[in-house]
């Protein structure tokens, strides 16, 4: 029996701390619909123009709030638009949604339309520092907010691994 006990609590050990194990991502692709796979690294993003908020939830549960000042981020518009879509007419970019995966397999959804024609669009980012740390000494890193939902967090992501575009059928 002490044998059986033993073996339980080392298999919970093992399986605790491979949930806590989740590591922060350094880059992220954009795949799928596109007509060339890319790879967005952390010093990429330095490429891009940064905008400081202020007052921004970066909680990613929308039953907690963490509000932020000074934090830089670069619109997620401007890198999509690094990539070309694969498509014959541009109305069939209606068809067309954004699969965002996580390293811990956390997935979630945005339209084209969403992003490209909404307030939502001009509001969705990626956080380049925060609390005056720079992304690389960040733990949640590469982290997504979007300042325009109703419900604050819900579609906030840490550990961004990659960007799928995706056509609905």
């Amino acid at each position: 029996m002490k044998n059986l006990i033993f073996l339980i609590s080392i298999f919970t050990t093992q399986l605790l701390s491979a949930q806590n194990a989740i590591q922060s991502t350094s880059e992220f692709k954009i795949t799928g619909m596109v007509k060339k796979e890319k790879t967005i690294s952390l010093s990429d993003l330095k490429q891009y123009p940064a905008i400081e908020l202020n007052d921004v939830n970066v909680s990613c549960s929308p039953k907690q709030e963490n509000r932020v000042s000074g934090i830089k981020v670069v619109l997620l518009k401007n890198i999509l638009d690094s990539v070309s879509f694969q498509y014959e007419k541009s109305r069939m970019l209606n068809q067309y949604y954004f699969l965002f995966v996580a390293s811990d397999g956390y997935k979630m959804v945005f339209s084209f339309n969403e992003i490209y024609n909404t307030e939502i669009g001009k509001n969705l980012f990626l956080v380049t520092e925060m609390s005056g740390k720079p992304i690389a000494d960040m733990d949640n890193r590469i982290m997504i907010i979007t300042t325009k939902d109703f419900k604050g967090g819900s579609r906030n992501m840490k550990w961004l691994e990659k960007i799928i575009v995706c056509k609905a059928e």
